[in-house]
């Protein structure tokens, strides 16, 4: 009687079934095999491909310098990454311009479907650092982004044509001695630009997608969505649309101090549409918000020549893009809300500041470009905190020479807080009164026409506690003009007022000062002059109709 076998070990079953399925046995194999030899490779080629990579790059580099920290090969996809790239000014090479998390290069594996062999590049983390220095240099240099060898040194090591190019998580970051405490930064980038190549045989003038969105100062908001030509020439065109949300406005205020200029808070809003091509860049904003911004203007007797200076440039510049062939700006309107606008005097002995408090603007169809209709504005305020102030008018920004007309209400500002403003140009002080002005101006063909009618009600100049400390002969001066003042005043509407005319040219506007003291004397002993702006029978006579019409005040 035979005893039965064994039963086969594991390794013989297994040799079994390789044999009764060779062909997948084979592919398998094969398979497993290729990715061993491509781990090894990929291992084995790192340190190589860094070096090379490395050297490739900075030859074809002019003023720059790359370091790869390594590089991380895909050969079963015919890809690979350089991790760790930090990009160095030669002239700086104390601190890095730039540094990138990764650089993925791939092959788009959707476009060999279509026999077109093009690739993708994925930015990891790349993070811009800019300063003055830096950025002068670069000015200096006239060399563009194409001279310096950027799009050379890509292309060196990728032997494939870009055709999607990606950010995640990109920043931006400008630098400066001002700005070291509010770095102005762009962060949390992402973005992709599709069909770089135009592979879609598009013929559309701007056939790559672009869409971004970011974080500006940290908590704004930044969006664009457009279309670009990446091989327009000399360089990129694009167009698109762009949002901005909520951008915080303080980190502007150290470079805004090199103007004269002191902000606090504010937030910037705007949406609109925009284009930048070789041929000319372009932008029609369709609302822009600045809400809750301070801006001070300061002077001082150190910085009267810087001002003088800054005025000459701005001059120039509003000149340069005024009616600019190549540059056009429109913004359909163009709003502030509860802002603070100030003036500080520091020339002067005591120094003051004025302002106007609880701002708000619209100004409408504002353009660089002349033909453009007028520009509507209405502005209401508190000027010093208590005096309630309007501003209505139009203004075209391009004319030359000046067109524009205006009126100015103020009522019941209280004189005691422009005491800082009366003492330095008029030697007094207040003790009491109300101030109120209304004033209406229209300037065209280099005339100007219109009235100027201030009242102050319930003036007390001398006071016996404000004064006590004061000189003898200051009290005295005092006394006197609140003698003139109550002879002066009316006694039915305890204010003193009068009326001042101005009429003729743009560069030398007259006004009688015998109809000003006349109208003064009047007022205290005839007839009163009320608050309001004067009826059109008493004005000057205004411009004709047709050249320029007298600005009318709406109702509220």
């Amino acid at each position: 009687m035979t005893k039965p076998g064994k039963p086969p070990g594991r390794w013989k079953r297994f040799l079994k079934i390789c044999r009764a399925h060779r062909g997948k046995s084979l592919l398998i194999g094969f398979s497993l095999m290729a990715l061993i030899l491509s781990f090894f490779g990929d291992a084995l080629l790192a340190e190589p491909m860094r070096g090379w990579a490395e050297r490739t790059m900075n030859s074809k580099l002019k003023g720059y310098t790359v370091r790869i920290g390594r590089v991380h090969p895909h050969l079963w996809r015919a890809a690979f990454d350089l991790n760790d790239l930090v990009v160095k000014q030669d002239s700086h090479p104390e601190t890095s311009v730039a540094d990138f998390g990764a650089l993925k290069f791939s092959l788009m594996l959707r476009e060999l479907l279509r026999f077109k062999v093009v690739g993708d590049l994925t930015l990891v983390r790349p993070a811009l650092h800019l300063n003055l220095t830096q950025i002068r240099e670069e000015a200096q240099s006239h060399m563009g982004l194409k001279e310096r060898g950027w799009q050379s040194a890509v292309e060196s090591i990728f032997p494939f044509k870009l055709n999607q190019v990606k950010v995640q998580d990109g920043s931006l970051l400008y630098l400066s001695d001002r700005t070291a405490s509010k770095p102005i930064q762009l962060t949390r980038v992402f973005m992709t630009a599709r069909n770089v190549r135009n592979l879609a045989a598009a013929k559309r003038t701007y056939p790559s997608p672009i869409t971004m969105e970011g974080m500006l100062f940290d908590t704004g908001r930044v969006w664009f969505k457009g279309e670009a030509d990446f091989l327009r020439e000399p360089y990129v065109a694009a167009h698109g649309d762009i949002r901005l949300q909520q951008v915080p406005l303080d980190r502007l205020s150290p470079l805004a101090q090199e103007y004269q200029l002191k902000t606090t808070g504010g937030f910037l809003s705007l949406q609109g549409s925009m284009e930048y091509t070789p041929e000319g860049q372009t932008a029609h904003l369709s609302d822009v918000e600045l809400e809750g911004l301070r801006l001070d203007y300061v002077t001082s007797g150190a910085t009267k020549a810087v001002e003088k200076q800054h005025a000459q440039q701005a001059v120039k510049l509003a000149e340069k893009v005024r009616n600019a062939p190549k540059l056009r700006l429109d913004i359909d309107v163009l709003r502030l809300k509860n802002s603070q606008f100030g003036f500080e005097n520091r020339r002067t002995t005591p120094s003051y500041r004025v302002f106007m408090s609880h701002l708000n603007l619209d100004l409408e169809h504002l353009s660089n470009h002349q033909g453009a209709q007028h520009s509507d504005f209405h502005a209401r305020g508190d000027l010093m905190g208590s005096g309630t102030t309007t501003l209505k008018g139009r203004i075209r920004s391009t004319a030359r020479p000046a067109d524009f007309a205006v009126s100015l209400e103020v009522e019941d500002a209280k004189l005691v807080d422009l005491n800082g403003m009366l003492m330095a140009h008029a030697g007094v002080d207040v003790a009491d009164g109300l101030f109120s002005l209304y004033t209406e101006i229209a300037v065209k063909n280099g005339q100007v026409e219109g009235y100027v009618k201030p009242l102050i009600k319930n003036l007390r100049i001398s006071d016996r506690q404000k004064d006590v400390a004061k000189p003898f002969r200051q009290r005295m001066k005092l006394h006197g003009m609140q003698f003139l003042a109550n002879l002066f005043k009316n006694h039915s509407t305890h204010a003193v007022a009068t009326v001042a005319h101005i009429s003729g040219s743009t560069g030398g506007p007259k006004t009688s000062e015998w109809e000003v003291i006349r109208k003064l004397i009047g007022n205290g002993i005839f007839q009163a002059i009320l608050p309001g702006f004067l009826s059109p029978s008493k004005t000057v006579a205004a411009p004709a109709p047709e050249t320029h019409p007298r600005l009318a005040l709406k109702p509220d």
